[in-house]
């Protein structure tokens, strides 16, 4: 199988990793311990999941079991000072509006529904903190400023991206950050990454 190095392979047709695994096999527990499976399928889907090579094999596994409430977060603050960290449930949209004060999302610990994440962000003399796992993408192109700054300090391909965060808005002179979590002390003098 030849693939042009400059076009990419579809997300669907991306090997799976351990990590698409494990998360899909968690997805399964939950829906058990929710009474949205039985036993004997959850055996028969773990099976499949552990057994797929795409994203799409794995997907497929779940697809039934997306959440009902995908009903958008909206974070609004003038000049207080909101997060959402830990886990936490990130619906698919995700309003996030800020005059002066700050508005933290770290998804490190986040269950996300399916593979994207939208945000609306307006930040007009605050910021916007988006912390995300090393193996996310995210995409800034879409976002206006004026005077501020929209910092993306993470790489990473959102065709090959487990998920891929989408931000679009506008700063004033605030600022809209995306960035991996930051590094413990004793992981940095030991010389760990997170």
């Amino acid at each position: 199988m030849s693939q042009d190095s400059e076009s990419p392979l579809p997300a669907p047709m991306v090997r799976a990793s351990d990590h698409d695994r494990e998360a899909a096999a968690e997805q399964l527990r939950a829906a058990v311990s929710d009474g949205r499976l039985e036993l004997s399928e959850l055996d028969e889907r773990l099976t499949a999941v552990y057994r797929a090579k795409t994203r799409a094999e794995v997907a497929a596994t779940t697809v039934d079991l997306e959440p009902a409430d995908t009903k958008p977060l909206t974070l609004t603050t003038k000049s207080g000072f909101l997060r959402r960290t830990g886990v936490w449930s990130a619906p698919a949209e995700i309003t996030a509006q800020v005059d002066s004060g700050s508005i933290k999302l770290d998804f490190t610990g986040a269950r996300v529904p399916g593979r994207e994440v939208l945000v609306r962000a307006t930040a007009k003399s605050g910021r916007i903190v988006l912390v995300v796992p090393h193996d996310w993408a995210v995409v800034m192109d879409d976002v206006s400023s004026g005077a501020g700054r929209v910092p993306n300090k993470v790489g990473g391909d959102p065709a090959t991206a487990r998920h891929v965060v989408r931000v679009v808005g506008t700063v004033g002179a605030g600022v809209i950050k995306a960035r991996y979590p930051r590094r413990r002390f004793i992981d940095w003098i030991r010389g760990r990454s997170n």
